[in-house]
């Protein structure tokens, strides 16, 4: 199969394609949520990627679908199941949370995604 100079052209522009979604995929993964969240505050608004950190003041389970909520220095963070993980955080733990900002039943929480958003700003007792 021979190829015209336009489909080299082409074959070449998909190559740059392929390869700058790749690159730009490999430095957004590395520069982590951090570098996009904001602090969590009372300007913080619906659908915002934010960062709460402070102690755990409230963890319980609900009464259905095995979520976790958590009271964060006042503010509600909602863990899915996917994203609970089995007797942490605790009461007292100091955490790190990244999520996005919702309104559930007429109160703004942080909606966590996943395991990982979740971690301790200091080691668990």
């Amino acid at each position: 199969m021979i190829l015209v100079r336009q489909e080299k052209i082409a074959l070449v522009l998909i190559l740059v394609v392929i390869a700058a979604v790749a690159i730009a995929t490999f430095a957004l993964e590395s520069a982590g949520k951090g570098a996009f969240a904001q602090q969590m505050g009372p300007d913080s608004r619906e659908g915002d990627l934010v960062l709460l950190e402070g102690s755990v003041e409230e963890a319980k389970m609900t009464a259905t679908g095995g979520h976790q909520i958590l009271r964060v220095e006042g503010v509600r963070v909602f863990v899915p199941s996917s994203a609970v993980r089995s007797g942490w955080p605790r009461v007292g733990d100091e955490i790190r949370v990244y999520g996005t900002v919702q309104t559930y039943r007429g109160e703004r929480e942080v909606l966590v995604h996943s395991a990982g958003d979740i971690t301790a700003v200091a080691p668990p007792s």
